[in-house]
């Protein structure tokens, strides 16, 4: 977006006394023309100064480094990649499960991803993000896990702030894709869980990309809609533990759902939307017999 462009106001210049041709003295007429020749000058000083601002005032923009040059032009994500070091970099992979596009919905995914993305910008790391409403998995083309996300400031100040102001232009992407994703009466997380492996050895196929740990982000309320044989399917079902416990059994015995060892992998979404409380209570109980199997580290 543009800045307004502040307006060059003229300034009053003092003006010495003048004196009357027809009462002039010799005296006057002989200091008059030093003072002529001096404001002169100073007139002309500021005419310069103020036709070189403007060109720098008309160019500038809000956007700049960190942001779109223009409000409608797409998202450079280019503006915060660098190169990854010899030894790799993390891996940020984003699921998104959603059962609303709002833009109520798309606030709170992207308030709860920003500090995840702030943590990338200032460690460096791969992103990718996949999205899915019930349909086929959506991919972002900023966000594909092929260059390594970072920004870096020789000061400190100057580099926590810019970092900042990233995160929240790229927290756009995700607010983008959140309410352009097609969402279908019916589905759940399994088909974005299932899949976790493929993403993530996708990424580590990538030439020139060398990926040294894990982190999945999964934005999903776990109370999935769908057919019978979806192992994640919670219609009729009754909040308790030992129903839990069936469900992601059964998912992880049908290899629906397989584990990804020691990678990182961390559940947001849940109870975060209006369910009623039977709901939240299975969702919770869902959450914690997942994290019991999927992985070594998971909350």
């Amino acid at each position: 977006m543009t800045s307004n462009v502040p307006v060059a106001v003229p300034v009053a210049v003092p003006v010495a006394p003048t004196v009357a041709a027809e009462d002039a003295t010799e005296d006057d007429l002989m200091v008059a023309g030093p003072r002529r020749r001096a404001r002169r000058r100073r007139l002309a000083g500021l005419v310069a100064a103020t036709l070189l601002a403007m060109p720098m005032l008309t160019a500038c923009n809000t956007g700049g480094l960190l942001g779109r040059a223009d409000a409608s032009a797409p998202l450079d994500c280019t503006r915060y990649q660098e190169k990854a070091p010899d030894n790799g970099a993390p891996l940020l992979l984003i699921l998104l499960d959603l059962s609303d596009n709002s833009p109520e919905t798309a606030g709170r995914v992207t308030a709860r991803t920003q500090p995840y993305l702030d943590t990338a910008l200032k460690n460096g790391e791969y992103i990718r993000l996949v999205a899915s409403g019930g349909g086929p998995m959506t991919y972002s083309d900023c966000f594909h896990g092929d260059r390594m996300f970072q920004i870096t400031r020789n000061n400190d100040r100057r580099e926590e702030k810019d970092r900042l102001a990233a995160s929240k232009v790229l927290s756009q992407e995700i607010d983008h894709i959140v309410q352009t994703e097609r969402v279908s009466p019916k589905g759940s997380v399994t088909g974005l869980l299932a899949g976790i492996n493929d993403e993530i050895n996708a990424v580590r196929s990538t030439p020139d990309v060398k990926v040294n740990e894990v982190t999945v982000l999964v934005w999903t309320d776990l109370l999935g809609t769908g057919q019978e044989s979806d192992c994640l399917n919670v219609d009729g079902k009754k909040a308790s533990v030992s129903i839990a416990e069936a469900l992601v059994k059964r998912c992880f015995e049908t290899r629906q759902i397989t584990s990804v060892g020691n990678d990182r992998v961390r559940f947001i979404g849940v109870n975060e939307g209006s369910a009623d409380r039977p709901q939240q209570d299975l969702a919770r109980y869902l959450k914690g017999e997942l994290c019991r199997r999927i992985s070594s580290d998971c909350s």
